[in-house]
């Protein structure tokens, strides 16, 4: 007679391995910003990088889903690899992205002079634009 139960078959059953998984989330980190240049033609994805975000959050998904089931050490290297790269990811969109020098309310900047063409090819300059009058400079972001 063995004494071979149900419940001692549960413990000598192997810890899943999600190995396959870790790589994949690997992959959609790498090709995160990657996939914002792809949509760059795409004003709203554009603007935002919605799909670099989700690719990253998809990437997080598959990377810590896999640590929790999977025990080995490089499958949660990865796991804390994909969140200090999360980290890193949102610091440079946020902290880079801001304007780094405010104006304090009344506060005047004058540009330096320049010259450019108009719409017919005309030369202009902004000195003489201001002995005119005041003059609002708009610049235009964007792909074309």
């Amino acid at each position: 007679m063995s004494d071979f139960t149900p419940s001692s078959a549960v413990a000598l059953r192997p810890a899943p391995r999600r190995g396959i998984r870790v790589l994949f989330s690997f992959v959609a980190l790498v090709l995160a910003p990657f996939s914002w240049y792809w949509t760059i033609d795409h004003p709203a994805l554009r603007a935002t990088g919605m799909t670099a975000w989700m690719m990253l959050a998809s990437a997080l998904f598959l990377a810590l889903s896999a640590a929790a089931v999977d025990r080995r050490w490089w499958v949660r290297g990865v796991a804390v690899f994909q969140v200090a790269a999360a980290a890193l990811f949102v610091w440079l969109f946020f902290g880079f992205s801001r304007m780094p020098d405010t104006l304090l309310a009344g506060e005047l900047r004058t540009a330096p002079d320049f010259t450019l063409p108009d719409e017919l090819g005309r030369p202009v300059s902004l000195a003489a634009t201001l002995a005119r009058g005041p003059v609002l400079l708009v610049f235009y972001r964007g792909h074309w």
